[in-house]
């Protein structure tokens, strides 16, 4: 449940708007915005290649160290627009952050451990959740949290947000609740139930299938 490494990434200033940017997605530069509180919104482009290598260590969780015309700006990934047809990154959206100041961001959950009802047959795990939003200061955003479901042993046994080991610091983010569901036991007879209406399902929809001429 550690901070992220120091991560760099250059941001060039941008003056090329609306549908000239789509000649930069062709060149591998995707268009950008940085903004924040008390600071001036300014629209950059960033290398794809750079912007996914930055991403891939972050996923959104951590500072970037981002290098503006030789100035340093501490900020965070929070917005991603893609093409809804190939996945390719269309527009990022940077928010500058004050390093004195709490931020709120969403973090991925981890689940670990063996859960004695799972391994006894008595259902599976259901996920509720895949990620929580936390307040923390911006240093000490944690790159997961973990969920430890060896603590479900039976039909009752409920994981809730506040059963979650949040690191010192790190608190539950606005509006999240302590009652949250973040993980269940999802008995054999309802997994079995729903395997089965999914499995009719196809069937009936392979029977309505046109033959091929």
């Amino acid at each position: 449940m550690g901070t992220q490494d120091n991560i760099t990434l250059a941001l060039t200033p941008r003056s090329v708007h609306k549908k000239k940017v789509r000649a930069l997605r062709r060149e591998g530069i995707i268009p950008a915005v940085v903004y924040g509180r008390g600071f001036d919104t300014t629209t950059v482009q960033v290398g794809q290649k750079d912007f996914e290598k930055a991403y891939k260590k972050t996923h959104g969780t951590a500072i970037i160290n981002a290098g503006i015309e030789g100035k340093k700006l501490p900020v965070l990934i929070h917005a991603i627009q893609r093409d809804s047809i190939n996945g390719n990154i269309l527009h990022v959206d940077f928010l500058k952050v004050d390093l004195r100041h709490e931020v709120t961001v969403d973090v991925p959950l981890v689940f670990v451990g063996d859960s004695p009802a799972e391994k006894e047959g008595k259902g599976k795990i259901g996920h509720e959740a895949t990620s929580i939003s936390l307040k923390c200061p911006p240093a000490s955003i944690p790159s997961e949290i973990e969920v430890d479901i060896s603590s479900i042993v039976d039909k009752h046994d409920v994981i809730h947000s506040s059963d979650l080991k949040l690191p010192e610091g790190v608190s539950l983010g606005h509006g999240v609740s302590e009652d949250k569901v973040i993980a269940v036991l999802v008995q054999a007879k309802f997994v079995e139930a729903t395997a089965e209406a999914e499995a009719a399902a196809e069937e009936a929809a392979v029977a309505t299938e046109t033959p091929e001429s």
